[in-house]
């Protein structure tokens, strides 16, 4: 039999009506099921970590750090004053955290702690958790510091200004957060919210490395509007230059392949979304994986140093009947005991990023 990996695991909740709830209930209990979608199942939170339901929240998340992919869960409200409950959910199956497809546990164990004693001073293996936490943490790091999405994000409402000039030569959009994974809909939007024109998506042409887009004409349904001077517009705004916040995009931003289906058109068929295929940007390049996993190493390693030898110990030696043994640590007050090791990925990440970020924000081109 198999076991399954143990890895913390998020539980998505959505309460479209939350206030209907609270007539009756005022928590949430988690439900796990180690056997299969079929059960059973044994709740996971408790009196102090069962979820309280807020007026006007719908959306709600729950870690579970013990658990894995192999997982099941189900949840139901509950009354902490009448100990009453609802009826449980169906079963969703556990979702890793999206940090950890980037990088597994073991993947940083392997490749990047590799050779070194991750236990305490019991002998007792230091928790996936730990190792996790790192991940997550190297991969939010790394987005900010080369100001680029790694994982998926999903961005609703993207506003953008309509400037004349731009839209008489197609509508060049610069998108805020690139690079990209497709594009979901372009609306133009006057003040008021009055949606003027949805785009028929095989007018937009998007350069998803670049994080820019162009809405060029073409048949279909949307073929009505006209761009340049002749553009369709209500009277008021025909010879306006400018109007704030016109353009609308919605997008997924990050790198991984668009849906299926969601580039190229069909006679009457309208995909999901739209978007170039592109071997770099439809997975996360190794170059960054690589970084997560160096990035990913200094917490368990700085832990590990501190603990080496005992915690907060640089020396030690032991005298039995005459006979004395003695060991030394690199750790001190301005040394860890893996100090080597952190310096080497220090001095490799400090040389990788200026590239990354070259690469990723000096190739802005203007194409009209």
């Amino acid at each position: 039999m198999t076991c399954a990996k143990v890895l913390p695991v998020t539980i998505d909740i959505l309460i479209p009506d939350p206030d209907a709830v609270l007539v009756s209930f005022d928590q949430i209990q988690i439900h796990r099921s180690t056997t299969g979608e079929g059960g059973p199942y044994k709740e996971i939170t408790g009196p102090g970590t069962r979820l309280s339901i807020l007026s006007g929240k719908t959306e709600y998340e729950y870690e579970d750090k013990e658990g894995s992919a192999d997982y099941f869960y189900k949840f139901r409200f509950y009354n902490s004053a009448t100990l009453a409950t609802d009826v449980f959910s169906d079963p969703q199956p556990g979702e890793p955290d999206p940090a950890l497809s980037l990088i597994s546990i073991e993947e940083l164990k392997t490749y990047y702690l590799f050779g070194l004693d991750l236990t305490n001073d019991l002998g007792e293996p230091y928790p996936d958790s730990l190792f996790a936490f790192w991940i997550k943490n190297a991969v939010s790091w790394l987005e900010h510091k080369l100001d680029i999405p790694i994982l998926p994000v999903v961005i609703e409402e993207e506003r953008h200004d309509f400037y004349r000039d731009d839209y008489d030569e197609f509508m060049y959009l610069q998108l805020l957060r690139y690079p990209f994974i497709s594009i979901e809909s372009v609306k133009l939007v006057l003040p008021g919210e009055q949606v003027v024109q949805n785009f028929s998506k095989d007018w937009i042409h998007p350069q998803r490395a670049a994080g820019q887009l162009q809405i060029v004409p073409g048949t279909g349904s949307s073929g009505t509007i006209v761009f340049g001077a002749r553009g369709w517009f209500p009277v008021f705004y025909r010879n306006t230059r400018f109007i704030p916040d016109a353009f609308r995009v919605a997008y997924t931003a990050g790198f991984g392949k668009a849906p299926e289906g969601s580039y190229g058109f069909q006679p009457g068929s309208e995909p999901p979304s739209v978007s170039h295929p592109d071997p770099q940007l439809d997975t996360t390049p190794d170059i960054i994986k690589e970084l997560v996993g160096k990035v990913a190493s200094f917490g368990p390693l700085n832990i590990a140093g501190d603990l080496l030898g005992g915690a907060g110990i640089a020396s030690q030696s032991i005298g039995i009947d005459g006979l004395s043994q003695s060991f030394n640590t690199t750790s001190s007050s301005t040394s860890a005991g893996f100090g080597a090791r952190l310096i080497q990925y220090r001095q490799e990440i400090k040389d990788q990023i200026p590239t990354l970020h070259r690469f990723y924000h000096g190739n802005r081109v203007l194409a009209i």
